[in-house]
C-alpha cells in the first residue's frame, strides 16, 4: 500500500514541508530516509522499548482505520465482490436464474 500510494516519495520530494517528520512503517519496507521502524534485537534499551510500545499502539490504530475505510468504501474491493451469490438480483425480482446452458447460448 505504501508503494502504491507513493507517500514516501512525496515526503522526500517535499522535504521542506515535512522537515523533521518521518513515517513509521513495518521493517519489511526496507531502509529509506523518511521511514523508521521499531527497534529490534537482544540489546534494546528501556527508551527504545518504550518507543516501540508507543509506536505500535498508534500503528495498530491506523491499521484498524484502513480496515474501517475498506468497509465504508466497498467499491475499493469491487473485484473481490464479483462472486456467485453475492448479488442475488434474480431473487429480488422473484425469478429463477438462467441455467448455464441458457446463459452461454448466444
Amino acid at each position: 500500500m505504501l508503494r502504491e500510494s507513493k507517500l514516501a516519495d512525496s515526503v522526500v520530494k517535499h522535504r521542506d514541508i515535512f522537515d523533521g517528520y518521518v513515517l513509521y512503517e513495518d521493517p519489511a519496507y526496507g531502509i529509506q530516509p523518511v521511514l523508521v521502524s521499531g527497534f529490534k534485537g537482544a540489546r534494546v534499551s528501556m527508551k527504545e522499548k518504550k518507543f516501540n510500545k508507543m509506536m505500535s499502539s498508534v500503528w495498530e490504530a491506523v491499521e484498524w482505520q484502513f480496515g474501517h475505510l475498506k468497509t465504508q468504501f466497498a467499491l475499493i474491493d469491487y473485484k473481490k465482490s464479483l462472486k456467485i451469490r453475492l448479488s442475488p438480483s434474480s431473487q429480488y425480482f422473484g425469478m429463477d436464474p438462467p441455467s448455464l446452458e441458457e446463459y452461454l447460448t448466444p
